[in-house]
């Protein structure tokens, strides 16, 4: 059985998120039934994590297991001929047999865009929140800046307190990097975190923007990450302004990279 490594891009806007549901069109059901197709067999496709309804990849990283002889460049002109126009795999590789693309990702990279002009243009309406009200930018930088390290991230997660059931310590990750840029109309925020919670990265940026709007001020930001209390944050940004742009790995994992020219 070879490991097969596979990036794609994908148009989120038509999909229930990436993971397989029952009666719903989702990323990673449209890329195992393309794979049965092109190999003969079922696959199960792990991803290097999952992304909501809406929300859109450049380079989704994602692995399965297969006896099939097809060579990586095969495989990708085969999928990419099969696969709706909304997702695309832009390389295939055989990577090492243990690689996961999931427990190996050292971190992920979001960006979210926002469009601050009256009017939105209609070919940027999939990718970005329109959001034409006045924000004062700097104590947005400022806070920005204090989502570095690691903290507990409950008050911007889907739901308060314990997740699910989970433990307290479900609800910490660590940020490596997070930015605010403007240019020209648009607001530009990245985040590089070990891992996030669901919606999170939404949260973040509906928080940052409430700071924007002089709602809610430094101090009141600071005590968030300790009152793990969604209710005390911003609002829920919507998920078609976010956008995985990387999968930073602990090693480099493929072996012959064949990119789709």
């Amino acid at each position: 059985m070879r490991n097969i490594r596979l990036v794609l891009s994908f148009d989120g806007t038509a999909f229930h998120g990436w993971q397989i549901q029952p009666g719903a069109r989702t990323v990673q059901g449209t890329l195992c039934e393309a794979i049965r197709q092109v190999s003969g067999h079922a696959a199960t496709v792990v991803g290097s994590g999952r992304t909501d309804a809406g929300v859109h990849a450049r380079a989704q990283v994602a692995n399965f297991h297969t006896d099939s002889r097809m060579q990586p460049a095969q495989f990708l002109r085969a999928l990419n001929s099969r696969l709706p126009p909304d997702v695309r795999v832009l390389s295939a590789a055989t990577a090492a047999p243990g690689f996961h693309a999931r427990r190996d990702a050292r971190s992920k990279v979001y960006r979210y865009q926002i469009y601050r002009s009256e009017v939105l243009p209609p070919h940027l309406s999939r990718e970005h929140f329109h959001y034409p009200y006045p924000i004062d930018l700097e104590p947005m930088k400022h806070a920005c800046d204090l989502f570095v390290g690691e903290h507990d991230f409950a008050s911007f997660a889907a739901k308060s307190g314990r997740l699910d059931g989970m433990s307290e310590r479900n609800t910490v990750r660590e940020i490596f990097a997070s930015e605010l840029k403007s240019s020209g109309r648009r607001l530009l925020f990245t985040f590089e975190g070990s891992g996030f919670l669901h919606h999170m990265v939404r949260n973040m940026v509906g928080t940052l923007l409430e700071i924007g709007r002089g709602r809610l001020g430094t101090d009141r930001f600071l005590r968030l990450f300790a009152q793990r209390d969604r209710t005390l944050a911003g609002f829920t940004a919507p998920a078609h302004g976010l956008i995985l742009v990387r999968v930073k790995y602990r090693r480099v994992p493929p072996e012959k990279a064949v990119p789709e020219t």
